[in-house]
């Protein structure tokens, strides 16, 4: 039996199959092309199936073909981060996001029962709270926090929930989502709301301009471990829930600014300070941590480890 990740090619996607690797377990990515990708060498010891999430046969035939037990969907696409309010001439992006977020996320699920999958593991995320506006409800969220979402895909996020969780209650799956906050570490250069930069751009010696205020608030998780919370409710025996918050850490961009600093003095970071800094809350991720054994790493150790492997990549001399 063999696990299937879709959009295993992408930031987060690869880095679950390269966790699901090194665990030793058999792999099929399901991808719109063959080329590795972000996968490299990994494409060579794992399943490459050319499919469309949003062609429901194609979904089915990989599934019966290759004997499929559990699924990562790791499929992203969000319309919004591609421009589409500022290039109104793209637009046609949002029936993209539509099919492939929703209609190819409900393919999936139904795909997946009548195949008899045991387990389904589905990226949500903290728009599911409506986190791309000011939030006032006091306290850090929790898994139930209300869902007040007001972009396309925060409202896909949470109709791709609501689905899951009916069929889990009427259909007896198990279907499991967990929500996912702002994400760095390898794989991308920018990042979640430019990020990455710190260890990408400013790891090579490279000014950094943020668009936000210093004061402005995060939370970040560390791409791999999110690949490893993912790789552990795959392979668990049983999950007490069926929705779980990721979290991370909570930071302003004036604090992610003194870590790069510290790492590389004299790093050059700037902000624009008369952005105004949206509330946002803190998450708790109590649950995962408890039922799923994991910890976060700080972003010192996360950052260190994504500038040293930026300059390992452009021929630059290791950090002291």
């Amino acid at each position: 039996m063999a696990i299937l990740v879709t959009g295993g090619k992408g930031f987060i996607g690869a880095s679950v199959i390269k966790n699901l690797v090194e665990r030793g377990e058999e792999v099929v990515c399901l991808e719109l092309k063959d080329s590795p990708g972000r996968l490299g060498d990994l494409a060579s010891k794992i399943g490459m199936v050319v499919g469309d999430i949003t062609d429901y046969d194609s979904i089915a035939a990989t599934l019966s073909e290759y004997k499929i037990d559990r699924i990562a969907h790791m499929v992203f696409f969000s319309a919004q981060e591609r421009g589409v309010s500022e290039r109104p001439e793209q637009a046609d992006q949002l029936y993209k996001q539509q099919m492939i977020m929703n209609t190819g996320t409900f393919h999936l699920f139904e795909a997946a029962r009548l195949a008899g999958v045991k387990r389904v593991v589905f990226p949500s995320s903290v728009q599911y709270h409506g986190l791309e506006k000011p939030w006032t409800i006091p306290g850090p969220i929790t898994e139930e926090s209300p869902a007040l979402p007001s972009t396309t895909y925060g409202i896909g996020k949470h109709l791709c929930e609501h689905l899951a969780h009916e069929y889990n209650r009427l259909l007896k799956t198990d279907i499991v989502s967990f929500r996912i906050p702002g994400v760095y570490g390898p794989g991308v250069k920018v990042g979640a709301r430019g990020v990455n930069l710190i260890g990408t751009q400013g790891g090579m010696g490279l000014p950094v301009n943020f668009p936000y205020s210093s004061e402005q608030h995060i939370v970040l998780a560390h791409v791999d471990d999110i690949a490893e919370v993912f790789a552990k409710a795959l392979l668990a025996p049983t999950l007490p829930h069926e929705v779980y918050q990721i979290g991370g850490r909570y930071v302003s961009f004036g604090e992610l600014a003194d870590i790069g600093r510290s790492l590389m003095p004299g790093m050059q970071i700037s902000f624009n300070e008369r952005a105004p800094a949206m509330p946002v809350p803190a998450i708790d991720s109590s649950r995962m941590e408890r039922e799923l054994d994991i910890q976060h790493r700080t972003l010192e150790d996360g950052y260190r480890e994504l500038i040293a492997l930026t300059r390992q990549e452009n021929g630059l001399s290791a950090l002291s």
